[in-house]
């Protein structure tokens, strides 16, 4: 399976809707798809790519730069549920992950990296050197607590 990664455009949004409706209510509140397309129609940039496979996006995600906060925000990274299995998951995840962090160091600011995600993929991100900064319980919906997480950059 060869994954591609390009910058999202808006003919992408509803394949973009659907990857989220994919992941609710486990990951996602269904309650937040309005501010995931506020965010495609307002904000998604160059920073913003999509995942394809076989003609299909599977994946998204990108990250900004809150040059008032001194920091890279990751922002609303999914993969179409079900379609990889748990180990490609695991080796798209990474791949991805890897590709965005170049991106981010290519700007050459010496920021910290945060995210904002739940309780149910904190460790994945644990993974990638994030720690968990702070926790609201039921922060992003019912049984959704928010965790801000947070890790240095490498230049």
């Amino acid at each position: 399976m060869s994954i591609n990664i390009r910058p999202y455009n808006a003919s992408d949004k509803e394949d973009i809707s659907d990857i989220f409706f994919s992941n609710c209510p486990k990951y996602f509140d269904k309650n937040d798809h309005a501010s995931l397309l506020d965010f495609l129609d307002n904000y998604a940039d160059k920073n913003f790519k999509v995942l394809i496979s076989d003609d299909k996006i599977i994946g998204c995600g990108g990250y900004y730069i809150k040059d008032s906060d001194e920091c890279f925000g990751i922002c609303w990274v999914m993969f179409k549920r079900y379609v990889l299995g748990h180990r490609l998951f695991f080796k798209t995840a990474d791949m991805f992950f890897n590709h965005l962090m170049q991106n981010i160091e290519s700007e050459n600011l010496n920021y910290d990296i945060v995210i904002n995600t739940t309780q149910v993929m904190e460790k994945s991100f644990n993974r990638y050197g994030f720690k968990t900064e702070s926790v609201s319980k039921n922060g992003f919906g019912e049984g959704l607590d928010h965790y801000k997480m947070r890790r240095g950059i490498e230049l």
